[in-house]
């Protein structure tokens, strides 16, 4: 604990000196975050305190990750790029440090939480100590690689087309879902729901096939399954 408080204090006290142009403004309220989590796009909260702080209480669905572990699990925050990340910490000094390191490295959309956890716990808002996630270390490979599909299921974004091909039986899945594919912009997601069996291995291998993204397979009891693809190109 005091090893950490002694880097962290170190580093507000570089950004203090030296400031940065781009974390000027880059704030958002407990008010607007919790807006901003109960929208149909919540952003990747980012619980940058102790460990031990994090496992008291945070944020549902927040990420803990140490300020200084940032840089080295830049790889594995890569699909968060062009998303809204929030940082937190104890009163909102330090998040704006996290902040600057993300900026500085090409992450498009990243705020501090003016006030931090304090200031989210004085507005009586909920906090958990449930759904737990401490960002992995890159000597835990298999973590990363479980946390990422979670966190990409999770954050998947608005769906911006959604097509129906229950009851259809094969070819028809794939066909429409190439036509509907076709009227969304690149980037965009995709939903497909099926019932044919086929549809399980014949739409992860032509999204494969094309160079698209499939973010969620999910098969229900009832042997409906749904997909979720990002266009690519």
């Amino acid at each position: 604990m005091i090893r950490y408080w002694r880097k962290t204090s170190r580093m507000i006290i570089k950004y203090m000196l030296h400031g940065s142009e781009y974390s000027e403004g880059s704030e958002i309220t407990v008010d607007e975050l919790l807006d901003r989590i109960n929208s149909n796009q919540p952003p990747l909260i980012l619980d940058i305190r102790t460990v031990q702080e994090y496992m008291n209480g945070h944020i549902p669905n927040a990420r803990s990750i140490a300020v200084m572990d940032i840089k080295s699990n830049l790889e594995d925050l890569q699909h968060f790029k062009e998303k809204e990340i929030v940082t937190t910490c104890p009163g909102g000094g330090l998040s704006l440090v996290a902040v600057d390191i993300l900026v500085n490295a090409n992450f498009k959309d990243v705020k501090s939480l003016r006030g931090g956890m304090w200031g989210w716990v004085e507005k009586g808002y909920l906090t958990t100590t449930a759904d737990e996630f401490i960002y992995p270390s890159k000597k835990d490979r298999t973590k990363i690689s479980e946390e990422k599909q979670f966190l990409d299921e999770k954050y998947v974004g608005e769906i911006h087309q959604s097509l129906d091909a229950r009851n259809l039986i094969c070819p028809q899945p794939i066909m429409r879902s190439i036509e509907s594919l076709k009227v969304i912009e690149i980037g965009q997601v995709l939903e497909i729901l099926t019932t044919d069996p086929g549809s399980k291995a014949d739409i992860p291998a032509w999204v494969r096939s094309t160079g698209h993204q499939l973010l969620i397979f999910e098969e229900n009891a009832s042997k409906d399954f749904r997909f979720l693809i990002r266009r690519m190109k």
